[in-house]
């Protein structure tokens, strides 16, 4: 492979080979950036190019044997959490990604049904940890402490959190740790909003049940993405009075 055509960074992670599939992938990564700024705020150009190969490379799982899916899926799951984005946030892409696709091709969504299979997966792993109605809580606290209007993008911030401490629970280690460091920089952030981000993450740790270690790494004979997967130096977000 010469180069990845989406992502000069990604090497040689996989992607598909339909230019129909490649237009979703794409469609859907700016989907999701749109619904999450996050990612804008903290990764910037470097993250939106990572969506992109990302976003490719779960295209290609879609031809694979559901525990091929489910392997690839934890596991990259578990490499994103660490890495600052909570498995909420690739279930939620993988949900419009399966959209997406199946608006391009309809003739192929059963095939694309691997990739809704592996979101519900994700899902019912949170729920099991923390569920939806905990989380809710949690978020509206969050926004309550922080002073924050009750916007769609600040009760995200607490979902975030609460998603993190899911991923901890699940055997993401550095999942809290990794969104914190950024919820907490006091360049960014004003001292309210910081005590809120430490509180919610101990309310979550709080209501959180133990679980065992779900992470795994997918045999080697198995496609991975090889880039890195939206590593990046730490973005920059205004500053919130």
């Amino acid at each position: 492979m010469a180069g990845h055509p989406l992502n000069p960074e990604a090497g040689s992670t996989p992607f598909p080979d339909d230019p129909r599939e490649i237009a979703a992938a794409l469609r859907a990564g700016e989907l999701s950036l749109e619904l999450t700024p996050y990612y804008g705020f903290r990764y910037g150009e470097r993250g939106r190019r990572f969506t992109r190969s990302d976003s490719a490379f779960l295209v290609t799982l879609a031809t694979h044997p559901r525990p091929v899916v489910e392997r690839q899926i934890r596991w990259l799951a578990g490499l994103l959490a660490n890495r600052g984005m909570p498995s909420l946030l690739l279930e939620q892409h993988l949900r419009v990604l399966h959209r997406a696709l199946c608006r391009a091709i309809p003739r192929r969504a059963a095939s694309y049904a691997r990739l809704l299979e592996a979101a519900e997966l994700l899902r019912d792993t949170r729920r099991a940890l923390l569920p939806d109605e905990d989380c809710r809580a949690l978020a509206l606290s969050f926004v309550r402490e922080a002073g924050l209007p009750p916007t769609r993008l600040a009760r995200g911030v607490g979902w975030l959190l609460a998603g993190a401490v899911a991923d901890e629970r699940s055997g993401s280690g550095s999942a809290v740790s990794s969104v914190a460091s950024w919820f907490t920089d006091p360049e960014l952030f004003p001292p309210r909003f910081i005590a809120a981000v430490h509180s919610t993450l101990a309310g979550a740790r709080a209501a959180a049940r133990p679980a065992a270690p779900l992470r795994g790494e997918p045999a080697a004979s198995e496609p991975r993405p090889t880039g890195g997967a939206l590593t990046s130096p730490r973005g920059t977000s205004p500053r919130r009075s």
